[in-house]
């Protein structure tokens, strides 16, 4: 099933755990570099899920993405300040860590890595992506349309009301997903990805 034709059904549970968690699971592979997208809460659990795998020796790089202004545990910054911050308290040495500073949503996440990617880091062919578990579909979509010419290998993380086996069980879990699940919808329909094989 393609992805339009599952967004044109009704959002049920069975749909949304098909559309968003279905398949994104990461499956411990090696890669060139570890990318994690900024968000408000980026700090504090998509940047310790890259920490553990840069520690575990999955890639030799962690590049954080995200210029929003954001309100973050850390207080009101850039979200790659904010990250930079966090990976810098965990351990990872500065010289291991690359920022994208300029975007704003989540397609100039990969729009602008990818220039940045090409002038400082060329040979990098393979990257996790680091992001939250409902929004990994989404990014996933966005990356293979921005960013064509990596093998890019999810890694979701499952944290707070909207994660894979909860998301169901409270009204914020419920809200968030119905809300990723018109985020996808809006992609669709103005071009930003590809329709795509489920």
């Amino acid at each position: 099933m393609k992805l339009s034709e599952l967004l044109k059904q009704q959002p049920t549970d069975e749909n949304i755990q098909h559309l968003l968690f279905e398949g994104m699971d990461y499956n411990g592979e090696n890669a060139d570099l570890i990318m994690v997208l900024g968000s408000r809460k980026a700090c504090d659990y998509r940047v310790p899920e890259a920490v553990r795998l840069y520690n575990e020796g999955k890639a030799p790089l962690i590049l954080l993405s995200g210029g929003q202004m954001q309100e973050t545990s850390l207080g009101v910054m850039a979200e790659w300040e904010s990250m930079k911050i966090a990976a810098l308290a965990s351990g990872v040495p500065e010289g291991d860590i690359l920022t994208e500073k300029l975007s704003k949503n989540t397609a100039e996440n990969f729009m602008f890595s990818c220039k940045l990617l090409a002038g400082c880091y060329p040979q990098c062919a393979k990257i996790i992506l680091v992001t939250t578990a409902y929004h990994q579909r989404r990014a996933m979509c966005t990356a293979k349309k921005f960013m064509p010419g990596y093998d890019i290998i999810p890694c979701p993380v499952q944290k707070g009301s909207a994660a894979k086996e909860n998301w169901y069980k409270t009204n914020k879990g419920r809200q968030t997903v119905l809300d990723e699940w018109q985020k996808l919808s809006y992609y669709i329909r103005k071009g930003i990805f590809q329709d795509t094989e489920l």
